[in-house]
């Protein structure tokens, strides 16, 4: 797994790519979420477009880091959730947790309303 952060306005964007499952890669994720808390990064959006796989350990850890975000007072919300990621979110009914959007122009938007 690959992880690359780019700054859009006031919105981290964590963008991964490769497999999302458990090992050191895992340790890096959770380091991202909480180094974004810690620099007052609180709108992050994560972009899973480049993801191939995720394992529970990944899902876990991408909940971990939300449930971070949102005890610091952001938000975290999904881009680009392929069509298997998406139906884990479902059939985990983490649908309800996340808000997800396949436009990147839009999910930043939502952090403004």
């Amino acid at each position: 797994m690959k992880i690359h952060e780019e700054k859009k306005g006031d919105v981290l964007v964590i963008k991964l790519s490769g497999k999302v499952i458990g090992g050191p890669d895992l340790v890096d994720l959770k380091t991202a979420f909480q180094n974004a808390v810690n620099h007052d990064r609180l709108k992050i959006l994560l972009d899973l477009g480049h993801v191939s796989w995720m394992d529970s350990s990944g899902l876990g850890v991408i909940v971990s880091g939300h449930t971070t975000v949102k005890k610091a007072g952001g938000e975290m919300k999904i881009l680009n959730a392929t069509k298997k990621i998406h139906e884990l979110f479902i059939i985990t009914k983490l649908i309800t947790v996340f808000d997800t959007f396949r436009d990147e122009e839009e999910a930043l938007q939502s952090f403004e309303d």
